[in-house]
């Protein structure tokens, strides 16, 4: 192989593959995040999911046209790259770095609750070395995290099939969970008394309280901030886009699977928690809360714990290996756009893995994991994740504003017009959310605020010195031309004859062009060959036929105009060419036994295909 040459990806990921990526990220985060949330939120732990809910669906909406528009591996630094410069790029990408660094820690502390709980044997006494206290759970959660990142140095397959075995173990487990609980537990009385509690009255060392708010408030507002980690994860799905299969089909539908699937998930088990025993038990059991839930359930109880256990440990040190697959991938990506040294991607030569990355990278994940905090990893997860999902948003709107003539496979519904511009709702609701949430995590998010700052200021002074030392600007706009979209919009005038079958026609454009193309149809009338009783009627039966395509071809949401023109055929299609309202000329084939109808038509046809070459296309005709 040259030196030169660049491998790609291999396409081998279809839809499903895709949304159990982003599920198996982000699904079992419910199993961590409940008894967390419970614990500052209270009997409002409903509330505050539900209003982390609604902002990660924003999110994953973005992500699912962001996704396909642009196919790269690499995910919101990419968009970053593209719609602003390379240190915004850094930033967005540096801050889901320390994500997919505490994704590795807090699954290790979450499978190693579960775990313990599988083997008491595991619940020992915390370790003292040299004055400092590891916490049990930490030590159990550093094993196995520092487990995870010698597989992934010597080599695992960690395949889509493997993903997707998962999903369903997590999905059968949770439908299990919920259908059990729902039908012998739940009390909508308890639901609605406890519902009310807004906030737990005890004070917590992770909080820094503002005075003037009750206790029950802030720790509140500190739970919807928390509750965000609830849904880091779906990043995923765009990080392997440039292995996914059809990614303008399977990119947006994966997306919105996973909103649906993971939002609803997020909601009913805080519901069903509420309304199935005290707040505060779920609260005290934050290391293991789906599985202290399952113990209350009578008659079943007993024989779904160890079950739960098995699997809640299982998919969360599933998703602690995301994050070493994440930091792979991400890491890649921001070296790909000279974001990060070539140095971090070398490859072993033995074992054909990125092992310096996964050393660096990881290893900071197995130092934290001995910490065994889960409330200052949430914290610390949330918070990176959040910077990120705000420049997100910024990235969008930029690029919606500057990338006109870009495709879109799929868009974000809701939108109102500002200012002559279309404007989703639901990306004004992400961007203004999300800074909403990052200035209370400034505020309330001590530890984390400084933990994040401290990442940022040493990232950023890193990459300053490596782009120095490389030759290169600092703030460049250079490496966005690297990002192109999957495709661009193209006008195409598509030539409607007079009296043509509308049916056929509707069949032959549909069958040629898909919503990439800006369609006009145009329709001439030639004088010369009607007499001139009949040129009126002519002209209104043409416009009302290309009203009939027009209105079809925008119910299956194409964009859509019309000409309709009076004078010879090819000076009134050489004048819509010349003015570059244009970019394509298509007509629709005639029958063979037609043919020798038009023959000054067909003349016209050639004329231009000679004067406007690669310009004129004919359409198969599609429907007779």
């Amino acid at each position: 192989m040259s030196e030169g040459r660049q491998v790609g990806y291999r396409r081998e990921i279809g839809w499903f593959g895709s949304f159990a990526l982003g599920y198996g990220d982000v699904g079992p985060n419910i199993f961590i995040a409940l008894g967390v949330i419970t614990l500052y939120a209270g009997g409002a732990a409903p509330i505050a999911f539900a209003i982390a809910a609604l902002l990660y669906a924003t999110v994953g909406l973005m992500y699912a046209e962001l996704g396909p528009t642009y196919p790269y591996s690499g995910g919101v630094h990419v968009y970053g790259l593209k719609a602003f410069n390379s240190v915004v790029s850094f930033v967005a990408g540096w801050a889901m770095l320390l994500a997919y660094i505490v994704c590795i820690s807090l699954f290790a502390v979450a499978a190693a609750g579960y775990l313990r709980q599988l083997f008491p044997v595991l619940m020992f006494p915390d370790i003292t070395v040299m004055g400092v206290t590891i916490p049990s759970i930490g030590v159990l959660a550093g094993l196995l995290a520092s487990l995870l990142i010698l597989l992934n140095i010597v080599g695992i397959k960690y395949s889509a099939f493997m993903v997707s075995a998962l999903v369903f173990v997590g999905l059968f487990i949770e439908a299990l969970i919920l259908s059990t609980g729902f039908l012998l537990k739940f009390d909508p009385q308890l639901f609605l008394r406890q519902l009310t509690e807004f906030g737990s009255s005890q004070l917590q060392r992770d909080v820094a309280y503002l005075p003037f708010l009750p206790v029950e408030t802030n720790n509140f507002l500190y739970a919807i901030t928390l509750a965000m980690a609830s849904f880091v994860g779906i990043e995923s799905i765009s990080q392997a886009a440039e292995e996914t299969r059809r990614p303008h089909i399977s990119l947006p539908k994966a997306a919105k699977m996973v909103v649906v699937v993971v939002a609803a998930s997020a909601i009913a088990f805080p519901v069903l928690a509420i309304g199935s025993t005290d707040w505060r038990v779920i609260a005290a059991a934050y290391e293991n809360p789906i599985y202290t839930l399952v113990s209350t359930y009578p008659y079943v109880g007993e024989l779904l714990m160890p079950l739960v256990a098995l699997a809640a440990f299982i998919l969360c040190y599933s998703s602690s290996n995301t994050g070493v697959v994440g930091v792979s991938r991400l890491t890649a990506s921001m070296g790909r756009f000279r974001l990060l040294p070539a140095w971090l991607q070398a490859i072993h030569p033995r074992f054909r893995t990125p092992v310096r990355t996964i050393t660096v990278f990881g290893g900071i994940g197995v130092g934290l994991a001995f910490l065994g905090d889960v409330t200052f990893l949430a914290s610390v997860y949330a918070f990176s994740a959040v910077i990120s999902y705000l420049i997100l948003g910024f990235s969008y709107f930029r690029l919606r504003r500057l990338e006109t003539t870009v495709y879109r496979p799929w868009c974000m519904p809701l939108c109102v017009n500002l200012r002559g511009r279309e404007v989703p709702v639901l990306a004004l609701m992400e961007v203004s959310g999300m800074a909403v949430i990052l200035g209370l995590m400034a505020v309330f998010h001590a530890v984390g605020r400084v933990m994040a700052l401290l990442w940022v200021g040493a990232g950023l002074t890193f990459y300053a010195l490596y782009r120095k030392r490389a030759g290169m600007n600092v703030l460049s706009r250079d490496e966005a031309a690297l990002v192109e979209p999957l495709s661009y919009r193209i006008r195409v005038g598509v030539l409607i004859r007079p009296y043509e079958n509308i049916e056929t026609a509707y069949r032959s454009i549909t069958h040629s062009f898909d919503r990439r193309f800006d369609l006009t149809l145009v329709t001439v009338v030639e004088p010369s060959r009607w007499f001139g009783g009949e040129l009126d009627k002519v002209g209104e039966d043409v416009v009302n036929d290309l009203e009939a395509l027009e209105k079809r071809l925008k119910h299956d949401k194409y964009v859509v105009d019309r000409v309709a023109a009076v004078g010879e055929f090819e000076e009134k299609v050489s004048e819509l060419l010349e003015s570059e309202k244009v970019d394509l000329i298509a007509y629709i084939q005639r029958r063979p036994e037609k043919s020798a109808l038009e023959k000054g038509h067909e003349a016209s046809i050639h004329n231009l295909l000679s004067k406007y070459p690669g310009r004129v296309i004919s359409l198969k005709r599609v429907g007779e």
